[in-house]
């Protein structure tokens, strides 16, 4: 596995201009002093290097008969990693990480109609091995809360 690229100043300007993903190089370009190419090459290497995304997010709130929650996961400390991969790859896990606390794991999960809350425990939780316990929080609000839609 490689290393990821680290970002340094310059980089996280351009990141916080392109906030919202759809600011031309240009105008970022502008307003940090460096030609477009620069902000365009820089945008790529990042975006190659698997350190950016530029990605469209959607409030779960605004969407009808959708839901969201944040799921904190105890599981057996030698399997950390592959339980990782394997709760990253289930359907609705909008993203998931290793914590401190008292979980090892927390996930962001996307609910619908379709796949339900009762669905992802009955037939996507089933897949990972070395679950000790989880604890669910419904999101139920936030002024800033978006998700990627992955359903």
């Amino acid at each position: 596995m490689h290393k990821k690229m680290k970002l340094d100043k310059i980089d996280l300007e351009i990141v916080r201009e392109l906030y919202d993903g759809r600011t031309p190089y240009k105008n970022v370009a502008d307003k940090i002093g460096l030609t477009t190419n620069t902000v365009r090459n820089r945008v790529n290497k990042m975006l190659e290097n698997g350190v950016l995304q530029i990605i469209s997010l959607v409030d779960p709130n605004a969407v009808d008969r959708h839901e969201s929650a944040f799921i904190g996961f105890k599981i057996h400390p030698r399997d950390v990693n592959t339980i990782m991969e394997q709760i990253s790859t289930l359907k609705g896990v909008v993203g998931a990480a290793t914590v401190s606390g008292r979980f090892d794991i927390m996930a962001v999960v996307m609910f619908n109609e379709e796949h339900s809350y009762s669905r992802f425990l009955d037939e996507e939780l089933k897949k990972v091995e070395g679950l000790i316990s989880m604890e669910t929080f419904f999101a139920v609000g936030g002024k800033t809360w978006q998700l990627r839609y992955v359903l």
